[in-house]
């Protein structure tokens, strides 16, 4: 049986925000202290330090991703209860979410909760086959995917945005399931998935803290919040920050399931290269205490780890382990999983060390050890609400 999804028109009149550049919507800013743009000044001063390392980057773990990044055939929670929060990550920042299922036979309702799909990033190589390929092992083909209801997307880069993934997925699920899964983007995203053919009812783009309810008969609902990140857009370099960046939020509406995915996001802005919470700025982006106090507190957050080397280049728009909890005690997230690592070697650390650090980061802030956790590829984790 086809599932119906039904999006509510937004609650409230959009009006410009201060991270709008201008009022048509066409143009955008982070618009905190915490975030900074570099000149070429900085960038001449940080080049040095690139060219060494991308010549010494001797990784052997890079090299051996296959064998060293845990990984398992994913089965999205079929072995765990329909009434848990079940979370599957499948690499980089790409991630699966159902909610609980809503077990009531009178009403025909499924054993399944409502599914959203984030940053689905699928393929082996990037940018259209031509970018970086993944060095881990890709625990899922897009065949395999279970019936999807949403997708939400971050924001325009290659690594979050991938038309070939998204093409292939929507094309899939209309052939095995009969419906393409409603696509949620920021602002100013539309046209760069126009080509897929999906028609303007299928696509629905968002401005920060604008929420939509989304039905799927016979299985459920949730709302869908748009919220801020700290990073920036951009897909051909001349159309820098013309459209939105974002995280993502999904409410279930008849249980206290919830969702922060932070997608990719920095947190600070920092020159140091320590990862101590003593050698740090304490002025941190306040969008994180803003979702947490209007949206959270949230089951899970799924949270950026990784990509973060060098920092003084990175930290404004890439999270470091030391970023990411602070950013979980931020939103109230009650649990959290790392992702954006362990997939593609976006930058120079070392590519096993982001779990390494958030382990130290997490004992530094207080975190019990089972808060915030890393899976294996294809893993999905449960949680009772």
């Amino acid at each position: 049986m086809t599932d119906t999804v039904t999006v509510s028109p937004a609650s409230v009149e959009r009006v410009m925000g201060d991270h709008w550049v201008n009022d048509k919507g066409t143009a955008f800013k982070n618009p905190w202290k915490t975030f900074t743009s570099f000149g070429a000044m900085e960038v001449m001063k940080i080049i040095p330090t690139m060219a060494w390392k991308a010549w010494t980057n001797k990784d052997p773990a890079a090299k051996n991703a296959k064998k060293l990044i845990p990984h398992i055939r994913p089965t999205y929670g079929l072995d765990l209860p329909s009434t848990e929060l079940k979370v599957t990550w499948l690499g980089h920042a790409a991630s699966l979410v159902e909610m609980p299922a809503r077990e009531d036979s009178e009403k025909g309702l499924k054993g399944r909760g409502v599914r959203v799909l984030f940053d689905p990033v699928l393929l082996d190589v990037i940018f259209h086959g031509v970018g970086q390929k993944r060095l881990s092992t890709n625990v899922t083909k897009i065949d395999e995917l279970p019936e999807v209801d949403a997708i939400a997307i971050s924001h325009n880069h290659y690594d979050h945005l991938d038309l070939p993934s998204l093409k292939a997925i929507f094309a899939n699920q209309k052939s095995k399931f009969g419906k393409h899964p409603k696509l949620f983007l920021p602002l100013n995203n539309y046209h760069v998935v126009s080509g897929l053919g999906l028609g303007r009812e299928n696509v629905i783009e968002m401005d920060w803290f604008e929420e939509r309810n989304v039905l799927v008969e016979g299985v459920g609902e949730v709302k869908i919040a748009c919220t801020p990140s700290q990073h920036n857009a951009s897909r051909v370099g001349w159309d820098k920050d013309n459209s939105l960046w974002s995280s993502w939020v999904v409410k279930d509406t008849s249980s206290n399931a919830s969702v922060w995915f932070g997608g990719d996001t920095g947190y600070c802005i920092t020159t140091e290269e320590s990862h101590s919470l003593e050698d740090l700025t304490k002025e941190v982006c306040p969008a994180f205490k803003e979702i947490g106090d209007r949206l959270g507190p949230f089951t899970v957050g799924l949270i950026p780890i990784g990509a973060y080397e060098p920092r003084a280049l990175f930290s404004a728009v890439h999270a470091a382990p030391i970023d990411s909890v602070r950013m979980f005690k931020d939103t109230k997230c009650q649990n959290a999983i790392g992702i954006h690592w362990g997939t593609f070697q976006m930058t120079y650390e070392p590519f096993l060390e982001p779990p390494e650090r958030l382990r130290t980061a997490a004992q530094q802030v207080g975190l019990k050890e089972d808060d915030f956790v890393v899976v294996a590829l294809g893993e999905t984790r449960g949680y009772t609400v």
